[in-house]
């Protein structure tokens, strides 16, 4: 017996060993506390556990909880994973673990401990999709829903004849037939009543330059190097349902290559590389306006909704849109006729913009413009967001962050290397306790009591560095990268940064 003790504990030791904790950087998170979505639409493997479907993908792991029907979060690096790149699944029922094979390596999930590990050799012997018995193709003859057409052979057709091969597959105990697409996601079919159902999951395009939240629905948009990939994504929380809108397949929408994203009551609106582009709520619809329809320049560069007006910063001036009477107009002010316009803000009495060649406010009851500078000279150059605040109106500039309080003309200067420690600020977002700061290494966050900053990385939890836009959400706070979107759970009362 003491023999038998020996020999399971040298074995456990042995396992251990051959393993090592995730990253000490992330062990003060708890799980959940960041989630990130990318694209999943091109899978390269189907495992199933117990309960959950999962998709190996080039963005991560999607899954789905079959019992409950609902996506759970993902599993990215983010929360653990090696790489974001997953090549294979491995599901072990003896121990109730997965297993992930990426490019850098091997990293394994109890999902009794909720804790990650790396190392060790990937378990081939455990794949069960794809194998010996299941041979596959040829596939049996399964239906679709309109628009999209199966082949036996393995692989999927749509209505451009865009093709869309089958990558992995598992059959289950239910007479289900999960698989995997290169390009079209994952699905399930029926075996009995032979019928194949495709799942939207995840963004349309990993590159996220602009993020909206417009009550339950968050819309995000980017650019993508070929334009057969540019599409807008749109996330319906309560539903759990993932809609996309193409370039090349939604009418109306003459470019997704997107820069900055405003709503209203009634429209969401998009500022591309080409034009701006309406949505209709209510009609479910697009239209594009470029310089044929007044536009100052097709490079719409911001926009910000005030009230009954929409106004849009170009490459080349200031336009401003009544929606209600579908008529363009533009600002012929000799400051700001052809300015390069980064970014607009509004409130009751002004309108704020930030260009390459500093800040322009106009008096809306007059109409009359000015230069607005303050004794510092941080913002007689080039300003890339601004920002109205409770108490302060907040500018990103060349030279760092500035806050500038309109009652009392007090600034709270933040500049680059001195009071603020990040380089190359991009965009800001605040509320009464924190300050935020998104630049090209990370988000920068300081407690505007303390006036303590800190750094939020990828060792944290962030998809990429480089981060492009950021939106508070209470408690939450989103995140866009080149690599895709993320959520972060700051206020997280369990936690103490």
């Amino acid at each position: 017996m003491k023999k038998k003790i020996k020999i399971l504990s040298f074995l456990l030791i042995l396992t251990l060993t051959a393993f090592s904790f995730v990253d000490s950087a992330k062990k003060h998170y708890r799980q959940g506390d960041w989630i990130s979505y990318s694209v999943f639409r091109f899978v390269n493997c189907v495992a199933k556990d117990f309960d959950h479907v999962y998709f190996g993908t080039t963005g991560g792991v999607a899954r789905y909880n079959e019992n409950q029907k609902i996506w759970e979060p993902p599993f990215t690096t983010s929360d653990g994973l090696e790489d974001n790149r997953v090549e294979r699944i491995a599901y072990d029922p003896v121990s109730d673990e997965l297993w992930f094979d990426t490019p850098r390596g091997v990293s394994l999930y109890s999902p009794v401990f909720r804790e990650w590990y790396y190392g060790g050799n990937f378990p081939e012997s455990l794949i069960k999709s794809k194998n010996e018995k299941n041979p596959m193709p040829p596939f049996p003859q399964l239906l679709m829903e309109f628009g999209y057409t199966f082949y036996p052979e393995g692989y999927i057709t749509d209505l451009e004849f865009n093709r869309f091969q089958v990558t992995d597959y598992l059959k289950d105990v239910w007479n289900n037939l999960w698989i995997g697409t290169w390009g079209l996601f994952g699905g399930v079919a029926s075996l009995r009543y032979q019928e194949l159902e495709m799942f939207e999951y995840g963004l349309y395009q990993k590159d996220v330059k602009a993020i909206l939240i417009d009550g339950d629905q968050i819309w995000f948009g980017g650019k993508s190097t070929y334009s057969f990939e540019n599409g807008i994504t749109r996330y319906k929380r309560q539903e759990e349902l993932w809609e996309y809108f193409e370039e090349e397949k939604i009418g109306g929408l003459e470019s997704a290559q997107i820069n900055v994203i405003a709503s209203d009551s009634a429209y969401i609106w998009f500022g591309t590389d080409f034009g701006l582009a309406r949505y209709d709520k209510e009609k479910k619809n697009f239209r594009f306006y470029d310089t044929f329809s007044g536009l100052k320049d097709d490079l719409v560069t911001s926009l910000k909704s005030d009230g009954d007006i929409l106004w849009i910063g170009t490459r080349s001036g200031l336009n401003f849109f009544w929606p209600r009477k579908d008529s363009l107009g533009s600002i012929e002010d000799p400051l700001v006729k052809v300015a390069p316009i980064n970014t607009i803000e509004t409130e009751q009495n002004y309108l704020w913009v930030g260009t390459d060649w500093g800040v322009f406010r106009m008096e809306k009851e007059s109409g009359e413009w000015l230069r607005f500078s303050t004794s510092e000279g941080m913002l007689n150059s080039g300003v890339e967001h601004i920002l109205k605040g409770k108490d302060m109106l907040w500018f990103v500039t060349t030279y760092g962050v500035l806050g500038f309080n309109e009652e009392t003309g007090e600034t709270e200067v933040l500049r680059e290397g001195f009071d603020f420690p990040g380089k190359n600020p991009q965009k800001l977002e605040c509320d009464e306790r924190n300050l935020w700061v998104a630049t090209p290494t990370g988000v920068w966050k300081m407690d505007r009591e303390t006036k303590i900053w800190n750094l939020y990385t990828t060792e944290d939890g962030l998809l990429y560095d480089y981060v492009q836009d950021l939106i508070l959400e209470g408690d939450y706070i989103w995140f866009g990268t080149p690599e895709g979107a993320t959520r972060f759970y700051w206020n997280n009362p369990q936690r103490i940064d």
